[in-house]
């Protein structure tokens, strides 16, 4: 049977006049235009007249996957295929047609086999960052465990976030004359070395429900300024849905942040965090190049021996990531998001607190200079406003913050599951009270290798 279907969709790809050039040159311009679902709409009306020519059906299958239409997308790239299994364009989007679907192993399977094929850089590029987004999907629809350890070192040129001339910051801030940097006031650098890891174990459900569980832990340690050594730990749990395009997570956490810091404080006030929250995401594929995704959290973020810091946040944020076919392959993600944090507690006049407002927008580029190496690039801006007036500073009312962040990187894969990063940050934070003016740049290298 297969071969007689094969037969006559050959003997209709043998006639040119019964393609119909006029409609497929029209479906190529429409589809140039970033316009699928017209093309789609125009091409479906000749598909019986026109299945089993290979362009036809070719174009046919390209607008229906970025229509969404997955089904009559695979059925059409099937038919390509009959008649030409060696067309690397319908394979490669026949594979995609199975990622978005959520059909992880038929699609992994189309990419392992593209893979072989010895495609060009770009495709192979391609293909491989398919097959680290099957593996994560995977994931969470197969029961297992899965994790990371990473070990690297680096060199923190303002530990502490100080402002270079404290005495005037603070006389700017406070009116104070004279004071002197003391403690967390001073400015600090040293290099330091870092370690990470983490476990999490998934179970698949049903129906592409599956719940999952896990852990992260994290060091600092400071060469010479050991107050700022810090460990952190995150235990999180939850429950995950994969639709096809759509990914559905809900989770809840609660992460503690360990630093003694060099307060001289009587009783001393160290830099301990406690978090609690909540967490609820949602992506959604539009189509095989782009996704977007929403994110709500709410926080409750405690200070165990600076009760005057403790708020509780609502985090709303939204993403968008594409990737591109071109040379290098990049790859551009972009977050936005908005919070509000209320505090717990009272300054001591009993009036006025630090709630706040911040909103961000942060952008990621990734870019490919070979299968095993590529650059990265992110900037990022956050703008804080205090809500009560003269929360920070008995100076200045309205306290307002402008934080920015560039980081420059190289990322090389020199084994299947491992990674060496390099890479260079610098942020800024522009204040109109000085005492919370600041830069700061930190370089850094690690080692990280995956654990599936």
């Amino acid at each position: 049977m297969t071969s007689l279907v094969a037969l006559a969709l050959a003997g209709g790809a043998a006639f040119p006049a019964l393609a119909n050039p006029e409609a497929l040159e029209r479906a190529r311009q429409l589809l140039n235009q970033s316009n699928p679902k017209q093309a789609y709409m125009e091409l479906i009306k000749l598909e019986s007249q026109l299945a089993g020519n290979v362009d036809y059906d070719y174009l046919l299958g390209v607008a229906a996957l970025d229509s969404g239409k997955l089904d009559d997308a695979i059925i059409a790239f099937e038919r390509v295929l009959a008649v030409r299994p060696n067309h690397a364009g319908a394979q490669m989007d026949l594979a995609r047609a199975y990622f978005m679907m959520g059909s992880y192993d038929l699609a992994e399977a189309s990419f392992k086999q593209l893979a072989e094929s010895n495609p060009p850089p770009i495709a192979q590029q391609t293909i491989n960052r398919y097959l680290e987004a099957i593996k994560a999907r995977k994931r969470q629809t197969t029961a297992g465990w899965s994790g990371y350890a990473e070990l690297g070192i680096g060199y923190d040129d303002n530990i502490t976030g100080v402002p270079t001339d404290f005495g005037a910051a603070a006389q700017q801030s406070f009116g104070i004359v004279g004071i002197e940097a003391t403690g967390n006031s001073i400015k600090r650098k040293a290099a330091f070395g870092n370690a990470a890891g983490a476990m999490e174990y998934s179970h698949p459900i049903a129906q592409g429900w599956g719940v999952f569980g896990g852990a992260e832990v994290r060091g600092r340690g400071y060469d010479g300024e050991s107050d700022f050594n810090s460990v952190s730990g995150d235990a999180r749990f939850g429950t995950a849905l994969n639709d096809g395009p759509t990914q559905w997570r809900a989770l809840a956490g609660y992460m503690a942040f360990n630093q003694e810091g060099a307060a001289d404080t009587d009783p001393k006030i160290t830099n301990d965090r406690r978090s609690a929250y909540a967490l609820g995401e949602w992506k959604h594929m539009l189509d095989q190049k782009t996704q977007v995704g929403l994110g709500l959290q709410y926080s409750q973020v405690r200070f165990p021996t600076n009760a005057v810091e403790d708020f509780n946040q609502i985090f709303l944020s939204g993403s968008w990531l594409r990737s591109f076919e071109s040379k290098g392959v990049p790859l551009l993600f972009v977050s936005a998001f908005v919070s509000d944090d209320d505090a717990v507690n009272k300054l001591p006049d009993g009036v006025t607190d630090k709630s706040k407002n911040l909103a961000g927008l942060r952008g990621y580029l990734q870019y490919s200079l070979t299968t095993k190496l590529n650059t990265f690039g992110a900037l990022g801006f956050v703008l804080r406003r205090d809500k009560d007036d003269f929360a920070r500073s008995t100076t200045v009312a309205e306290g307002e913050d402008r934080f920015g962040e560039f980081v420059l990187g190289l990322n090389w894969e020199f084994r299947k599951t491992c990674a060496v990063r390099a890479q260079w940050s610098y942020t800024r934070n522009a204040s109109n009270i000085d005492l919370y003016d600041f830069k700061r740049n930190e370089v850094s290298t690690a080692v990280r290798c995956e654990i599936n």
